[in-house]
C-alpha cells in the first residue's frame, strides 16, 4: 500500500500521527493513540526530550550565531511551537523550509502556513539528496547561515547514515545541523521492545549507537558540550517552552548534537 494511501486511512497507524501523540499532538487518530498507548515512556521522554531539544538549539543558533534560514527534515505534523517560532528573535523571522513525504503532513502544513510568507513546505522524499537540495536552493540564500534539522525522523530510515553523508558532502560550507537519534545504549530493553512494538505496526523504527551516530556528525565540528543526551544540551537556554525538562542527573535513550560544516 501506498504511503499517502496509508496516511489517509482511519485504521491503519502512521509514522507522523504516531508520533504527534507522543509528543503530546492532537492530530491523531484512535488507532494512533493504541499504538502510542504501548510504547514505553522512557522511549516517550526520550523523544519529547529531543525536541525540546531542538528547540532550544534553533533558538541558540538564531540568537548567538544569528542563523536566520532553516530546513526541519521530515517536520511531521505541525506541534506549536515549531522550528520557525523558535528560530524568530527579536521580531526578525526567520525562512523555513518543512520537508516531509506524508500527505497528511502536508495538507496540515499547508493549512498552517497560507499566511507565512517566510514558511514554506514541500512534499518531498528527504532520502532523494537531489530533491532536497533542489528545495534548499529555491528558497534561501546560500551565501548566509543555513541549519539542517534533523530530529527524531533519522530513525524512521533505513539507511540514514549513507543519507546524511550524501546531504553534508552537496551541502556549502558554514552550514549547522541540529540533530537528535533514539539510542538503545541506555535501557535498551524497553527501547528496543518499543522499537519492535512500532515495527509489528509497519513502522519500521531503529535506534543506533552511540559510534553510529559520532560517524553520521564526523564532517561537523560540534559546539561544546559535544554529542550528549538531549537533556544535557545547555538545558537553561532559551525560552521556557525549549528548556530541558527530564532532570540532567538521569539517564535518557537519545543523543543530541549541533555541529557546524567547515569551510
Amino acid at each position: 500500500m501506498a504511503d499517502h494511501e496509508v496516511a489517509l486511512r482511519h485504521d491503519i497507524p502512521s509514522s507522523a500521527r504516531v508520533a504527534n501523540v507522543l509528543l503530546g499532538g492532537k492530530d491523531n487518530y484512535e488507532i494512533d493513540r493504541i499504538v502510542a498507548a504501548d510504547v514505553s515512556k522512557r522511549f516517550v521522554v526520550a523523544l519529547r526530550e529531543g525536541r525540546r531539544f531542538l528547540l532550544r538549539a534553533v533558538e541558540y543558533l538564531s540568537r548567538e550565531h544569528a542563523v536566520h534560514q532553516y530546513v526541519e527534515l521530515g517536520c511531521g505534523i505541525a506541534l506549536p511551537p515549531d522550528v520557525g517560532d523558535a528560530a524568530t528573535h527579536r521580531g526578525e523571522s526567520a525562512r523555513v523550509l518543512y520537508l516531509d513525504h506524508d500527505v497528511l503532513v502536508a495538507a496540515h502544513a499547508h493549512a498552517l502556513l497560507a499566511h507565512s510568507p517566510n514558511r514554506r513546505f514541500a512534499l518531498a522524499d528527504i532520502t532523494d539528496t537531489c530533491a532536497v537540495l533542489d528545495q534548499i536552493a529555491g528558497l534561501f540564500d546560500l551565501g548566509q547561515p543555513l541549519a539542517i534539522c534533523l530530529s527524531g525522523t533519522a530513525e524512521l530510515l533505513p539507511d540514514a547514515p549513507a543519507m546524511l553523508m550524501e546531504l553534508t558532502s552537496a551541502l556549502p560550507p558554514g552550514c549547522w545541523i541540529i540533530f537528535s537519534h533514539i539510542t538503545d545504549d541506555v535501557f535498551g530493553e524497553d527501547i528496543r521492545e518499543s522499537a519492535a512494538h512500532l515495527a509489528f505496526h509497519a513502522i519500521p523504527y531503529r535506534p543506533r549507537d552511540h559510534a553510529t551516530v559520532a560517524d553520521m556528525l564526523a564532517p561537523y565540528r560540534l559546539l561544546s558540550p559535544g554529542l550528549v543526551a538531549p537533556h544535557r544540551w545547555r538545558p537553561e537556554f532559551g525560552s521556557r517552552v525549549g528548556q530541558g525538562f527530564h532532570p540532567v542527573e538521569w539517564e535518557l535513550s537519545a543523543y543530541a548534537a549541533v555541529g557546524h560544516l567547515p569551510g
